[in-house]
């Protein structure tokens, strides 16, 4: 699958790099863990577009945060 990489990158990053940052995400679930579920509910394409733009949402000018899940109609 496609997507084992990724996901193996993202727990690579939450395991070394994210202990090392201010704890200053804005949104629930953080965005590591957003990402995980993406990539383990949906396809590559579709789980990468859904990151880029929940990590380009995660800034002082564009959202201000909040919970945000991956919705369950789309895991359908």
């Amino acid at each position: 699958m496609l997507n084992y990489p990724f996901i193996i990158v993202i727990k690579l990053y939450r395991f070394f790099l994210s202990p090392f940052f201010y704890k200053s995400c804005k949104f629930h679930p953080s965005c590591s863990l957003y990402a995980l579920d993406c990539y383990k509910n949906f396809n590559v394409i579709k789980a990468t577009y859904k990151t880029l733009w929940r990590i380009f949402r995660c800034n002082p000018w564009f959202d201000t945060g909040g919970i945000d899940n991956i919705s369950e109609e789309e895991n359908k």
